[in-house]
């Protein structure tokens, strides 16, 4: 039924239910209350009306000179007086108006006590007892006696008390519901437009902060924050298909171009090596293009995910990363000594910090001259902690040394193409210096070489 319900409907019905649930259960509580508030009353009223009829019998002689006259001494009408004989329960005496219907139960006024007021509450009337000595000759029982008409009467305009006021008091209730929901849920209708003119082709756009510190403030931010996480994820999936375009149309061209010149004619078994060669070559540029472009695209809690920071040695790490480009350091007649100078305990992410430690190897042993040194070092310095690569190689440019961390910048392109480069290298070490917090020093001049240092905070 409530499924096709807009939430501020199914808030302002469920409202309503509750609040009529919680009247009802007032209203008969209220009910209870004044009934048998009301009944107290009238007994109180019967007590001293019976107390004043006992001593009005104790002063007589006889019951024949008793006179039932209370109801005009009390105004209180109707009332109804008997005086029966305790052993027979015959009336002795009563008022002319004394109800044939009012029932007498032997056995009940069998079991009263002297002295002793009692009440019994018979479907049409209320009823006071006492049993006492007249003239220490015979034991009688007084009965006082009314109708619960005024009972009734009483209660009843309370129940039209209340049939008329519950009723306005859900009016005003639906009303003032009402007005509470559709304003409570104003700041959500507006966040709701706002939402509209933001589509996947302009993330920029933010919700408006209301400056409190309620809920609405915190759904907002919430949002802002989802929108900014989406913005850059977005970014970098634009990112990384713009960058896989750029980088992997030339390596597809020269792959097309040397299977279509194979295939134009005839050729020798090492024709076809040299393009399967070629081609295979180029295929290799491809897949280091994807996997470090898979890596930049990635963030930095996708990077250490599922990983915590260890306490890690630069010596070991270093090791490990030269013993990796040992072969491709042969492959270029270049000989790589790493120089300990202290021994430094760090606490990072010992495969990330390989991966930096390599390409910058790798980029050193690419821009070297053949049969010259590359040197590593790992030292302190003041508070930091640091890594040094230095190469005897081409050098780089003043203008160009900022520019090196650029997806895709080569300060030669000629010698990195034929060397396999990426030119994505520089970047990923930016990346991952970046998440242990560091920075990159570059020291270079042209064909002179270059030293470039990682610093850490100690």
């Amino acid at each position: 039924m409530t499924t096709n319900l807009s939430i501020k409907k199914k808030l302002l019905l469920y409202s309503f239910f509750i609040q009529l649930i919680i009247l009802s259960i007032f209203s008969y509580s209220l009910y209870k209350a004044l009934e048998i508030s009301t009944i107290d009353r009238f007994q109180a009223t019967l007590k001293v009306i019976i107390l004043d009829v006992t001593d009005d019998v104790k002063e007589k002689e006889k019951i024949e000179d008793v006179v039932l006259d209370e109801n005009k001494e009390y105004n209180f009408e109707p009332l109804y007086i008997r005086i029966l004989d305790n052993k027979s329960h015959e009336s002795l005496k009563q008022t002319p108006n004394f109800p044939d219907d009012i029932k007498t139960d032997d056995n009940y006024l069998n079991k009263l006590k002297d002295n002793i007021i009692t009440f019994e509450d018979q479907p049409n009337y209320l009823i006071t007892r006492i049993k006492i000595d007249f003239n220490s000759s015979i034991k009688i029982v007084i009965e006082v006696a009314t109708t619960k008409e005024m009972l009734w009467a009483n209660l009843e305009n309370i129940v039209y008390i209340l049939s008329f006021i519950v009723p306005i008091i859900l009016i005003f209730s639906v009303i003032g519901g009402n007005f509470l929901i559709y304003k409570s849920f104003s700041p959500i209708e507006k966040i709701l437009e706002e939402l509209k003119n933001i589509t996947a082709i302009d993330l920029t756009a933010r919700l408006k902060s209301t400056n409190n510190k309620d809920e609405i403030n915190q759904l907002i931010n919430g949002i802002n924050n989802l929108l900014e996480r989406l913005e850059s994820s977005f970014e970098r999936i634009s990112q990384f298909s713009s960058d896989a375009s750029h980088e992997l149309k030339t390596p597809l061209t020269i792959i097309k171009g040397e299977m279509e010149i194979a295939l134009r004619k005839d050729r020798s078994v090492e024709e076809y090596k040299q393009t399967l060669k070629t081609s295979l070559d180029e295929v290799v540029v491809i897949e280091q293009s994807i996997n470090d472009l898979l890596f930049l695209a990635k963030n930095e809690k996708d990077l250490i995910t599922k990983r915590e920071k260890e306490i890690l040695y630069f010596d070991e790490i270093i090791d490990e990363s030269i013993n990796e480009v040992k072969n491709f350091a042969k492959l270029h007649q270049i000989e790589i000594k790493f120089d300990l100078v202290d021994a430094i305990e760090f606490k990072g992410y010992s495969n990330l910090l390989k991966i930096a430690i390599k390409n910058i190897l790798k980029n050193a042993i690419q821009f070297s001259h053949e049969n010259s040194l590359i040197l590593v070092k790992s030292y302190k310095q003041e508070n930091t902690l640091n890594i040094s690569i230095q190469d005897f190689g081409i050098g780089i440019e003043e203008n160009e040394q900022e520019k090196i961390f650029e997806k895709f910048y080569r300060t030669d392109k000629s010698r990195n193409k034929n060397s396999g480069g990426t030119g994505l290298g520089m970047s990923i070490v930016k990346k991952i210096i970046d998440i242990h917090k560091g920075l990159i020093k570059i020291n270079s001049k042209p064909d002179l070489g270059t030293i470039i240092t990682l610093v850490f905070k100690e």
